[in-house]
C-alpha cells in the first residue's frame, strides 16, 4: 500500500471512531492474554490437584478410616483463588507496558483484564463443579460419605450449578483484587501501596462472605450468615458487587501509572 494511502478498514471512520475501534481492539488482546495465561497455568493446577485428592481419598481408605469431607470443602470451600489472585498480581503489570506500546491504554487494559477475569474466572468455575462431580462420585465408590460445609447450602445438581457460578464469582473477583494490589504498588510506591493492599481486600472478604467460602467465611462463622433463598441470591449479587468493586479498584491507580522508558 503506498504511502497515504487509507486502510479500507479504516477509510471514512471520524477520529473518535478510530480511537473506540483502537480501545476495542486493545481490550480484546488483553483479554485474551488473561484468558490464555489463566488456561494454561490453571489447567496444569486442576491436573495436579485432581492427582493429589485422588491419591488422598484413597490412601485414606487404604491406611485409615476415610474421609467425611471432600478435599476441596477442607480447602475452605475452594482453593483456585489464591493461585488467580497471584496470576492477576503479575499478568496484567507486565503487560501493561507491551499493551501500551502497542497503541492501547489504560482504559483498554482494564476493560479487557475486566473481561479476562470473568472469562478465565468462568473456566475455573466450571472445572471445580465437574471436579466436584467426579469427587462425589469417587467418594461413593469407596462408600465414603460425602458432605460439604462451606458454599451456598443447595444440594443435588442446583448446588453444582451453584458451584459453578459462585466459583465463577471466586475466581474473577480474586484476580482483579490481585491486579488492584499491583496497580497500587506500581503507583502508590511501598508504603502507601501496602495501605491500598487493605482497599484492595474488601472485595475478596465480600466474595467470600457471599460464596459462603474462604477465610472471611470462617471468620465470620457459617451459621451468621444467611441460608436458603435469601442466601443464594445474596451470594449471586455479592459476588457481582465484588467482581465490579475489584475491577474499579484496580482501575483508579492504573490511570495515572508512569510509565518510564526502558533503560
Amino acid at each position: 500500500m503506498s504511502a497515504g494511502t487509507t486502510h479500507p478498514v479504516t477509510a471514512g471512520l471520524s477520529r473518535e471512531e478510530l480511537v473506540r475501534a483502537a480501545d476495542r481492539r486493545g481490550a480484546r488482546q488483553a483479554a485474551a492474554v488473561s484468558v490464555r495465561v489463566v488456561s494454561v497455568i490453571g489447567g496444569w493446577y486442576w491436573v495436579i490437584f485432581t492427582v493429589v485428592a485422588v491419591s488422598v481419598v484413597v490412601g485414606s481408605v487404604q491406611f485409615g478410616s476415610g474421609l467425611d469431607q471432600g478435599v476441596v470443602d477442607a480447602q475452605i470451600g475452594g482453593s483456585s483463588r489464591w493461585f488467580m489472585m497471584v496470576l492477576g498480581t503479575v499478568v496484567p503489570a507486565a503487560y501493561l507496558r507491551l499493551h501500551v506500546a502497542a497503541g492501547g491504554t489504560r482504559r483498554s487494559l482494564v476493560t479487557g483484564t475486566v473481561r479476562g477475569a470473568v472469562v478465565g474466572g468462568a473456566l475455573i468455575g466450571l472445572v471445580t463443579a465437574v471436579y466436584t462431580v467426579g469427587e462425589r462420585a469417587l467418594f461413593g465408590a469407596l462408600d465414603l460419605t460425602w458432605s460439604r460445609e462451606y458454599g451456598l447450602p443447595v444440594d443435588g445438581y442446583a448446588g453444582i450449578a451453584l458451584t459453578l457460578l459462585t466459583e465463577a464469582l471466586v475466581a474473577a473477583t480474586y484476580y482483579l483484587v490481585g491486579a488492584a494490589i499491583s496497580a497500587g504498588y506500581y503507583r502508590l510506591g511501598m508504603v502507601r501501596g501496602t495501605v491500598y493492599v487493605l482497599a484492595a481486600l474488601v472485595p475478596a472478604a465480600l466474595v467470600d462472605l457471599a460464596s459462603h467460602t474462604g477465610v472471611a467465611a470462617l471468620i465470620a462463622g457459617l451459621d451468621n450468615l444467611p441460608d436458603g433463598g435469601t442466601g443464594v441470591l445474596l451470594g449471586l449479587v455479592g459476588g457481582a458487587a465484588a467482581i465490579a468493586l475489584a475491577a474499579w479498584l484496580f482501575s483508579v491507580p492504573l490511570r495515572s501509572v508512569p510509565l518510564r522508558p526502558t533503560p
